[in-house]
């Protein structure tokens, strides 16, 4: 019974890999960017992210956080009416992530 439960609540927290990759891919991007920054081997190029990173790092990690969080927390709500589009919006959002994040990274 325990079991059931435990699987019950996860799937809501979760409701697909799709949002488990995104949320991982951001929190990559944040721990490797305060990193990078702190040791002064980056400057930020997200014209949004770049005024609260220039004003430290805690703080870049705990609004950074806290839109992944917000993101999360909506996908999981929404996923309950539309679990197909959530997997899809995420797969995309990784995929976009990764393809932003790799030519900030490597051609700037």
């Amino acid at each position: 019974m325990k079991s059931l439960e435990l699987t019950t609540v996860a799937r809501r927290l979760w409701p697909t890999r799709a949002l488990v990759l995104l949320l991982a891919i951001g929190f990559f991007d944040l721990i490797v960017t305060a990193v990078l920054h702190a040791n002064g081997m980056i400057t930020e190029l997200n014209p949004l992210m770049k005024p609260l990173l220039e004003q430290g790092e805690w703080l870049f990690a705990i609004v950074k956080s806290f839109t992944l969080i917000v993101a999360w927390i909506a996908m999981a709500s929404y996923a309950k009416q539309n679990l197909e589009f959530v997997r899809k919006v995420c797969l995309a959002g990784s995929g976009v992530y990764v393809l932003l994040w790799c030519g900030w990274f490597f051609l700037a």
